[in-house]
């Protein structure tokens, strides 16, 4: 099996606030169908970290992946310790783009999307990391890229019941 390769850790409590944050925003909106955290409350926290312009293009973002994506993506529930290989993308893309680095984070996208889709992606994610970094939440843009993900793909099995966004 594939080793973590995001700077050399797979755990939430190892990323930066800033990374926390956004990722515990995405699991919570991407997976909405859960009674807790709801809307509200993910607007709330945003709020409190002064982030809260950025709900709405942290819900353009999920609906693109849900409508669009050809491969599925493995989302942790919001308060799970653990990162999939998927979040630590989607983080690299999100830091890259908060870099100017839209290249890099149209790139990381592509594993997920089709390249229209990738495109139409780039609009919330330059949003969303703007709006972080204005608020001082700097998330690291690491260089650390993965493997190809549908080389992944051949070598990891989804466990039955694994929470998914596709």
């Amino acid at each position: 099996m594939q080793q973590p390769t995001y700077a050399g850790s797979a755990g939430l409590p190892a990323l930066s606030a800033a990374e926390r944050l956004f990722i515990w925003g995405f699991r919570s909106r991407a997976q909405s169908g859960r009674p807790v955290p709801t809307a509200a409350d993910v607007q709330q926290v945003y709020d409190h970290f002064r982030v809260g312009d950025a709900v709405p293009s942290l819900e353009s973002l999920i609906e693109i992946f849900a409508c669009s994506a050809h491969t599925a993506i493995e989302l942790h529930c919001p308060t799970c310790p653990r990162m999939s290989e998927s979040e630590h993308g989607i983080l690299r893309g999100i830091a890259a783009a908060q870099n100017e680095r839209t290249d890099v984070a149209r790139d990381q996208f592509e594993c997920w999307l089709p390249a229209v889709a990738a495109d139409w992606a780039l609009a919330p994610v330059q949003g969303l990391a703007t709006i972080f970094r204005m608020a001082g939440l700097i998330l690291p843009d690491r260089h650390i890229r993965s493997p190809r993900h549908d080389q992944v793909m051949m070598m990891k099995s989804w466990l039955v019941g694994s929470h998914t966004l596709h």
